[in-house]
């Protein structure tokens, strides 16, 4: 139901306390004065205050300490919005307030019907008063509205003769783009694109989506120029990832009743190419990659994390279609599966949300999901189970390390060295990390130049020395890896081909390290 639609049957059930959340209030206040006066025919008194102004703009009774006897006063079955009335119900509120509002809630549910709608573009409530409160989000603007506002802008400027559409496609990227801001903020990133270029950039548009995304805090939107290969091993995942791409883009697919796809989970240890891949699989996809920090969803406020958890996956569905990121996942849920007394049972209330959208949200919306975590401690099962598939990525292979290697030198200009060296760096490796390979290719280059700043060329010897010189995590998460591996068996399919790296003898070899630590020095 739209929220239209929704904020009728509250009102209408005689609901007495409601609390909308907006990032753009000023459009929510309409939505509320629209369906206020359109209910029953003639419609409910309606009445608007804000500290600034009083009631109604009058500049009357604009003490916040006041209202309660104001709205007492107004005629039966009034709808009465209270802008930013969070200020004073928030954290630490007046005695006095809190018990006006639990009192009230009674009075205009029964003898003195009232409807009181407190709209702010943040959740603050006090925990005592959040019973007393129907919460309901303000959606963003739908692909319908979206594309309205476009069609809004653009004929005005066609009507003037100073733009004209190049083609359809350039219209839909636009909407496509716009998806996923306030309307506000699609009016102004299209006016900047025309007042800059004289035409609609879908490039701008998606640029100051970002600057919007970034200014919740939560949500990132990522571009990225890589595809899968710069990926090094995982040629399991990678086989797997083409052949769900090109399902999920064949319209015949859906004809076929082939659903849209969850996501995928990707467990291993730091440095296997998690993120990297999550990257790459949105631009594999044709998808924008947005980030979702969870981590900074909770708050100090009780209640208000999970309140943020609802706008926040309002605007991921209104962002659609896109690949969802969300890194090192089982940081976010530490405390879901345990008992969330360190937290007032926050993280176990924000996991249920994440567990029920994930399960019931649209199914006409491609939100593609790509989970990373280093470790399964936290990990609570039935998240797991909302996914396609999870996948380990283990620690690279000697094939693919030497692949990584090869990827890394590349990408800097370099050439592989001799097939001896190769062999000789893919074996000091072993036990390294995808990203630790890329470590010893950096610090080999360093050396390289500081052999011969005049003429620098980089040799094997540069390589291996720079392998030699590094200790890999895997020394000293060698328990943590083994444990995450056998807890992979049976419940993960494998990333990679081939047995996995043996972490036999990569035990902390206290004089090898001292000795090595001495050549470096010298």
């Amino acid at each position: 139901m739209s929220f239209n639609e929704n904020l009728k049957s509250y009102i209408k059930a005689g609901y007495p306390l409601i609390y909308v959340t907006a990032l753009e209030p000023a459009r929510a206040a309409a939505s509320i004065e629209t369906v206020s006066r359109s209910l029953n025919g003639q419609g409910y008194p309606f009445h608007e205050w804000k500290i600034t102004t009083g009631w109604d703009g009058s500049g009357q009774g604009n003490d916040e300490m006041e209202i309660f006897q104001t709205i007492d006063g107004l005629e039966e079955s009034s709808v009465c919005l209270l802008q930013n009335y969070n200020a004073f119900i928030g954290e630490n509120p007046e005695p006095s307030i809190v018990q006006n509002f639990i009192d009230g809630a009674t009075r205009w549910k029964g003898a003195t019907p009232r409807t009181v709608i407190v709209v702010s573009s943040i959740y603050k409530i006090a925990p005592e008063l959040e019973r007393f409160f129907m919460s309901l989000p303000y959606e963003m603007p739908n692909v319908e509205q979206v594309t309205e506002v476009v069609n809004r802008v653009a004929d005005g400027w066609i009507e003037a003769e100073m733009f004209s559409w190049d083609s359809e496609g350039q219209k839909a990227k636009i909407i496509a783009n716009a998806s996923g801001m306030t309307e506000d903020e699609i009016e102004n990133a299209l006016a900047l694109s025309l007042v800059k270029t004289k035409t609609l950039d879908p490039d701008i548009v998606m640029t100051e989506k970002a600057k919007a995304l970034e200014g919740t805090g939560v949500l990132e939107y990522t571009p990225f120029d890589g595809d899968m290969s710069m990926v090094g091993g995982l040629e399991n995942l990678k086989d797997w990832l083409k052949r769900r791409k090109n399902v999920i883009f064949d319209p015949r697919a859906k004809e076929f009743g082939v659903a849209n796809p969850k996501g995928l989970f990707l467990l291993g240890p730091p440095g296997t190419g998690k993120s990297l891949t999550a990257k790459c699989i949105a631009q594999e996809f044709g998808l924008p990659l947005i980030k979702f920090d969870m981590s900074k969803v909770f708050s100090k406020f009780v209640g208000s994390s999970e309140e943020r958890m609802r706008m926040v996956f309002n605007q991921i569905e209104s962002l659609a279609p896109a690949v969802l990121w969300v890194d090192e996942i089982e940081k976010a849920m530490a405390g879901a599966s345990g008992g969330g007394d360190m937290d007032s049972g926050v993280s176990k209330r924000v996991y249920g949300q994440m567990i029920t959208w994930m399960e019931e949200r649209s199914k006409d919306k491609l939100i593609y999901i790509v989970a990373t975590a280093n470790s399964i401690q936290g990990l609570p099962a039935p998240l797991l189970r909302r996914f396609d598939e999870v996948f380990w990525a283990d620690l690279p292979t000697e094939s693919n390390r030497r692949e990584i290697l090869k990827i890394h030198l590349t990408k800097r200009g370099k050439d592989m060295p001799i097939k001896k060296d190769v062999s000789k760096i893919t074996s000091l490796t072993q036990g390294f990390s995808g990203a630790e390979i890329e470590k010893v290719v950096d610090a080999s280059l360093v050396d390289a130049f500081a052999d011969n700043p005049n003429d620098p060329v980089l040799e094997g010897k540069h390589l291996i020395e720079a392998a030699s010189s590094i200790i890999p995590q895997a020394r000293l998460n060698k328990e943590e890896i083994e444990t995450s591996r056998m807890w992979s068996i049976g419940r993960c399919k494998l990333a990679q081909q081939g047995d996995p790296v043996k972490l036999e003898g990569l035990e902390v070899d206290r004089q090898s390290i001292i000795n090595t630590r001495k050549i470096n020095l010298n």
